[in-house]
């Protein structure tokens, strides 16, 4: 396969909080409130649903889901992708008292048109059938997740999953995890000044690794 068909046709980056939150807090409005999102932006925010267990709306290509227990900010614009990790800081610099547990920075880059020979190739390579060959025919591998650390980094582990994108695409999911109250009794304003930190110091060096790891495990595939 030629190289220039090695980039993603698409890149969805994201930022993720684990942890404690009041959905009701995150509508548009609070956002141009807080200096966070231009009032002109969120004054034509769509797709808005407000309730007590869920807050998602959309702005400028930035799509914002609040669970009880879940944060997510999330773009398939690379130009908007340093901007939600400005929002996610902001945001939390605000909130300084919301609990956060656990760090996710992710980014999902979807390859197309890998055909059916590479795939096999790559099932060859990631998933030997031999272990496979006595209880299923023609054994495939649909979805491959490994984990493990990455060099230089304080994150807790990444994890890499590898999937067909029917009809003949391929998603490779890097998450860069960070378990931000490694001890016992570390305080929230502790926990939450290492969640951005993290994003502060990591998010660029992550995003580096991670456009250059998806491609890498297709194209060693020859």
């Amino acid at each position: 396969m030629a190289s220039s068909t090695l980039q993603p046709f698409q890149e969805a980056s994201s930022v993720v909080f684990i942890g404690s939150f009041n959905p009701m807090i995150f509508q548009p409005s609070w956002f141009s409130d807080n200096d966070l999102m231009a009032e002109s932006l969120t004054s034509m925010a769509e797709e808005v649903i407000i309730t007590r267990e869920l807050s998602i709306f959309v702005v400028s290509n930035i799509h914002v889901q609040v669970e009880l227990g879940r944060f997510s900010l999330t773009t398939s614009d690379a130009s908007m992708a340093p901007v939600i990790r400005d929002i996610a800081v902001g945001c939390f610099s605000v909130l300084e008292h919301t609990p956060l547990d656990l760090l996710g920075m992710n980014l999902d880059s979807t390859f197309e048109s890998i055909p059916d020979q590479k795939w096999d190739k790559m099932t060859s390579r990631f998933a030997p059938s031999a272990p496979w060959d006595s209880v299923l025919e023609k054994p495939q591998m649909r979805v491959i997740l490994m984990e493990g650390r990455r060099a230089g980094c304080n994150a807790s582990k990444v994890t890499i999953r590898v999937q067909p994108q029917l009809p003949s695409g391929c998603l490779v999911a890097i998450n860069q995890h960070y378990v931000l109250g490694q001890e016992e009794r570390t305080s929230v304003q502790q926990r939450n000044e290492n969640a951005l930190r993290a994003l502060q110091d990591d998010w660029q060096s992550f995003r580096t690794y991670a456009q250059k790891a998806a491609p890498k495990l297709i194209m060693d595939v020859t």
